[in-house]
């Protein structure tokens, strides 16, 4: 039996069991109260397991908290037609898109810093860490919000980020019994089916069960997916004080490695944007994840409570790839002809996290506190096996002609590239206040982290590299509400991250300071919310991928990143909702050994990036439709002068509600069929955004 299948009947069965003999001490108690999130304005109602699962482990509304905080919650999820995290970062404000791996992962920067060069930024499910490994996209099918707390939140959760961390916060079971189906068929033949289905088993056991299956075409030739998806959960409620939750995660994904088109003599768009330059041959990549988490939340009296439980991922990427080569073995003096290298990939990894956290509020010395006291415990292991096969600077293997395409060449076995498992492992204790005296809402708060790596490297000799950081992450905030509808907020903040081995060399720790000033308001008796803020970040010993072989890195000296965020919510009793995001980011490197790096723009962030989302309801119909903005961008992280236009894309939508519990919804992508350019990681390796397409989704609900 594997080890994944073990873990899930371990956190099953402990999650259960302590729930039996609670239930057995205590007797039946009354079913757990309403935890639905409503959102009105700006003002958040948290029940009891929501507000430890949101990023800011409070209820404090978010305009008396000392932060920018953007939540995206379900009616904006269901208003936008997302179907995953990728369609909604539009409207979350200085989040911009990064090289994804063919479609692999989600990856993105947010106010200009990307994190880990795989994973992205910090990524937590109801505040655990989880964006370790190599995790398909994200769907919103599980999805109850997106929690984005913009800038340095390590005091917290833990990660090492100071642009900002992506809170998860997932579906659970309901206490009254209510279902939800969908069906869409788009262009491109793309089917995807979903079911949500919840309700209580007795007085005090609730059960809900999700599950996507979807399939379909690209635009782009010879690009098949497809994904299935089960969520199941348990919860549990012998008293109104004291909750178990089990949730898990079945996921597996199927695509090609698809890396766009090239860029030919710099132009980003000189290539047809459907043009496939893989392998039909290959076929597609597997990627298979099974998450679960078990938690208990107590409330021991009425100002104390108590948050612990485990979370598990296991999973695996693996299969074949052929893809565009970097340099003299990729595109070549004729501007037509591409080389290209073959690989197979096999990555699989596992997660484990414990994390337990005790709230107690209290008044003293006039002023109430929030005092949140916890630890965590974090182990991930990761086997990297990649074979590759490619050729040498103007020798290129596997040629393709970028105009002309011709598939079915004999493709080479690969050979050994890499090898190596890498183990890590992190041990934290963070304390934090939050103080509130009159108008005023002060935050402090510290964390001390103790992150190590071991990494054996098979293909030199079973070579060994350690890596061990360890530090103290302090945070500082002060919110002062002006009056009940404005309020002007700023924070400060540290943050720690280790870098990982690239399997030749270890690295310093990355460490980051970030600074904000901002104001929150809530207008026209919360019809129209919003919040704006101007911040600096900067970060030492960034790894930076070498332009020749990226998988060598080097330390980047010092980055910088300013600028200034806003975001606004439009709401109004006849119909009319809205939201509108701006973000202008200068994001440089400041410092560098390479002086050819010094003064470039990080890449793939635009210095203006903005959106806006409009819906009228008028009777049984609703219109809308939105436009995103984004920046001309640095093409590349090796000083190329490699740019990426900017691009506008209008999208539009209409719904008709033909009864309370039936709708009809159609969508229209890219209503202008604009070329543009979603993301790169090189000018080999560019991802065209798709043309216009259209969607019709059926939903019902009971």
């Amino acid at each position: 039996m594997s080890k994944a299948i073990w873990r899930a009947m371990l956190l099953a069965g402990a999650t259960l069991a302590q729930a039996a003999h609670a239930q057995a001490v205590n007797g039946i108690g009354q079913p757990d109260r309403d935890e639905r999130v409503e959102d009105r304005g700006d003002v958040v109602v948290i029940g009891l397991r929501d507000a430890n699962a949101s990023i800011t482990g409070t209820d404090t509304p978010p305009t008396r908290y000392p932060q920018s905080l953007r939540v995206i919650d379900r009616s904006l999820i269901d208003r936008v037609g997302a179907t995953r995290l990728d369609d909604t970062i539009d409207l979350a404000g200085g989040v911009a898109r990064q090289n994804d791996f063919g479609g692999l992962w989600d990856k993105y920067s947010i106010r200009g810093f990307a994190g880990n060069e795989n994973s992205g930024p910090d990524i937590l499910i109801n505040r655990f860490n989880s964006n370790l490994g190599f995790n398909a996209p994200v769907d919103v099918a599980t999805v109850e919000r997106f929690e984005f707390l913009k800038g340095a939140a390590a005091a917290l959760s833990g990660l090492g980020e100071p642009g900002g961390s992506l809170n998860i916060v997932t579906k659970t079971p309901t206490t009254t019994f209510q279902g939800e189906t969908s069906l869409s068929y788009g262009s491109w033949n793309r089917v995807r089916a979903t079911g949500d289905i919840s309700g209580p088993i007795t007085d005090t056991l609730s059960a809900r069960l999700i599950g996507v299956s979807e399939e379909g075409d690209s635009f782009r030739n010879y690009v098949h997916t497809d994904r299935l998806l089960l969520a199941p959960s348990l919860s549990f409620t012998p008293i109104e004080s004291l909750r178990f939750l089990y949730q898990a995660e079945f996921m597996r994904n199927r695509a090609p490695v698809d890396r766009g088109v090239a860029a030919i003599k710099g132009d980003a768009r000189a290539m047809d944007r459907d043009t496939f330059l893989g392998e039909p041959a290959d076929g597609r990549m597997t990627q298979r994840m099974l998450w679960q988490q078990g938690s208990v939340f107590a409330a021991l009296s009425d100002r104390v409570s108590l948050e612990a439980g485990l979370s598990s991922r296991d999973g695996f990427l693996s299969g074949f790839a052929t893809q565009p080569d970097f340099g003299g073995r990729g595109v070549q003096a004729n501007g037509r002809t591409i080389g290209r290298s073959r690989r197979f990939h096999d990555f699989r990894w596992q997660d484990l996290t414990a994390r337990a956290e005790l709230t107690a509020k209290l008044d003293w010395l006039g002023m109430s506190h929030d005092l949140r006291f916890g630890v965590d415990r974090v182990r991930h292991g990761m086997d990297f096996r990649m074979d590759q096969a490619r050729g040498r600077p103007g020798a290129p293997i596997l040629t393709i002609d970028a105009f002309d395409p011709v598939y079915g060449q004999p493709l080479p076995v690969p050979a050994p590239f890499a090898h190596r498992y890498s183990s890590f492992r992190s041990e934290s204790v963070y304390a934090q206040d939050l103080i509130r005296f009159g108008a005023f809402t002060a935050l402090v708060g510290a964390r001390w982290n103790s992150f190590r790596e071991t990494m054996t490297n098979y293909l030199r000799g079973d070579l060994r590299l350690d890596t061990v950081d360890r530090g103290i992450t302090p945070r500082a905030a002060l919110t002062w509400a002006a009056s009940p509808q404005f309020s002007l907020f700023t924070s400060w903040g540290q943050s720690l991250r280790l870098n990982p081995s690239d399997g030749i060399s270890s690295f310093d720790a990355e460490r980051s300071n970030s600074t904000e000033v901002g104001a929150k308001y809530a207008l026209f008796g919360g019809a129209l919310t919003g919040q704006t803020a101007l911040f600096t970040m900067t970060k030492r010993n960034v790894l930076n991928p070498n332009a020749t072989d990226v998988f060598t890195k080097t330390q980047i000296g010092r980055q910088r990143s300013r600028g200034v965020e806003t975001v606004a919510d439009l709401r109004l009793a006849g119909g009319l909702t809205g939201t509108a995001t701006y973000t202008y980011t200068d994001a440089t490197v400041r410092n560098d050994k390479n002086a050819a790096l010094i003064g470039t723009t990080l890449s793939n962030v635009p210095k203006h990036l903005a959106a806006l989302d409009l819906h009228q309801r008028v009777g049984v119909v609703t219109v809308g439709g939105g436009v995103t903005h984004v920046g001309a961008r640095n093409g590349d992280p090796f000083a190329s002068g490699y740019r990426l236009p900017g691009y506008t894309i209008v999208r539009a939508d209409a719904t008709w509600a033909v009864n309370p519990r039936f709708d009809v919804r159609l969508d229209l992508e890219n209503l202008f069929d604009t070329y543009y350019i979603s993301s790169s990681y090189a000018d080999v390796w560019t991802m065209p955004g798709a043309p216009r397409n259209v969607r019709v989704t059926l939903r019902g609900r009971f």
